[in-house]
């Protein structure tokens, strides 16, 4: 999937698919719809939590980066609201923005964070249905430090 954000400037290539996703879990442990789903550039895979309001998926980036955006393309199985978290560590979390969008689909979230962060985090807040949260592929935007 190719966004443009903001033709030529920088932060137009996606940094998140040279990084490595981990989960907080999979749904029923199933290989298919692992971590390294969410980054693989493919819209054909995804990645489904388990059955909690409060999982996440993050992806520790290959160099710190100050980041511009963060797109989502939901499944069916989306948010009501979630928060995007950035790291410097991947222990202690900030808090970069915090979404509750109005449908599924793909979400654009923009950030203004100047601290360079080597981990970025989808953390779920609360569910739209009983099942997970599933994404097809989450996007990290911005500059390497």
């Amino acid at each position: 999937m190719v966004i443009e954000l903001w033709g030529s400037a920088d932060g137009s290539e996606n940094l998140a698919l040279k990084g490595t996703a981990t989960a907080s879990s999979v749904e029923q442990n199933l290989d298919r719809l692992k971590a390294a789903n969410v980054n693989d550039g493919s819209n054909q895979t995804r990645w489904a939590s388990g059955y909690a309001d409060d999982s996440w998926v993050q992806i520790k980036l290959a160099a710190p980066t100050k980041v511009a955006a963060v797109t989502l393309a939901w499944e069916s199985a989306c948010a009501t609201e979630y928060r995007i978290e950035t790291s410097a560590d991947g222990v202690h979390w900030t808090t970069a923005a915090t979404r509750t969008p109005a449908a599924c689909g793909t979400d654009v979230v923009r950030l203004t964070g100047a601290e360079a962060a080597s981990y970025v985090r989808m953390q779920g807040v609360e569910r739209n249905s009983t099942w997970g949260y599933s994404i097809y592929e989450m996007g990290v935007y911005g500059t390497a430090v």
